[in-house]
């Protein structure tokens, strides 16, 4: 029995090591059709504007938190169109209203780099749909530097812990940027709002240095992975039950 329990033992603890120290985000994939397929969703996705743009930029303040896992927009002089009234940015929001649609979602390893054209990445141009990504995992700091680089086409929107530390804002060709985290230590939550909003280029890269990233499972998925240890202990237990009523 002993010899069972350990064994379980060790096969938990090597699945959940694997998991917790490989370089992966988790990634959820929509779709935003043109802005002149639709109406009533303003302008935010079309050919839009000169790249460059100020009018395109979404204007978020540093260490200025999600709003129901949303990035807020505070408005002023460069307002997004397509914001609701408490600011939400809902890009990644799918719903009649917006105009958003969810096409999947995946795991992605780092160092990252693809083109975002929809569906889910893998299509050749932004001609009928726009794609919009969110990027979520957790960092294991060990207490050293922690340095996360990004290149995007269009915005790519930075958070840790829920609030925003930077990234490429606006609609741009390929812009990058690599944002110092600090000393971090411990788990760390991190997403990355991506989303492509003019037509040509649409692009994102991600990577980072200093710590490992790795894509949080889902509850559900930690629960099954629990239940499957407590079967095996518990069939580990009942042959070594069975053995020992075996007369010598």
């Amino acid at each position: 029995m002993r010899g069972s329990l350990f064994a379980t033992c060790a096969v938990a603890t090597v699945l959940i090591g694997g998991v917790a120290h490989a370089n992966t985000l988790a990634i959820d994939y929509y779709q935003v059709p043109d802005a002149a397929l639709y109406t009533g969703h303003g302008t935010d996705f079309g050919v839009c504007c000169s790249t460059g743009d100020g009018a395109t930029l979404p204007d978020i303040a540093v260490g200025s938190p999600l709003l129901g896992g949303l990035p807020v927009t505070s408005g002023g002089p460069n307002p997004v169109v397509d914001v609701s009234t408490s600011g939400q940015i809902l890009w990644w929001t799918p719903s009649l209203s917006t105009g958003v649609q969810s096409t999947g979602s995946g795991v992605v390893t780092l160092t990252y780099s693809s083109n975002m054209f929809a569906p889910n990445s893998t299509g050749a141009n932004d001609a009928a749909y726009f794609e919009t990504a969110l990027l979520s995992g957790i960092i294991h700091g060990t207490g050293t530097d922690v340095q996360l680089s990004v290149a995007s086409d269009d915005d790519a929107l930075v958070y840790l812990d829920g609030q925003y530390v930077g990234g490429n804002p606006g609609v741009h060709g390929t812009g990058s940027t690599t944002i110092n985290l600090g000393d971090l230590f411990g788990a760390q939550s991190l997403e990355i709002f991506y989303a492509d909003r003019a037509r040509v280029g649409a692009n994102l890269e991600v990577s980072l240095t200093g710590a490992t990233v790795t894509a949080a499972p889902e509850l559900s998925t930690w629960a099954m992975m629990l239940l499957g240890f407590a079967g095996l202990g518990f069939a580990g237990y009942r042959g070594s039950r069975k053995h020992a009523a075996i007369p010598v």
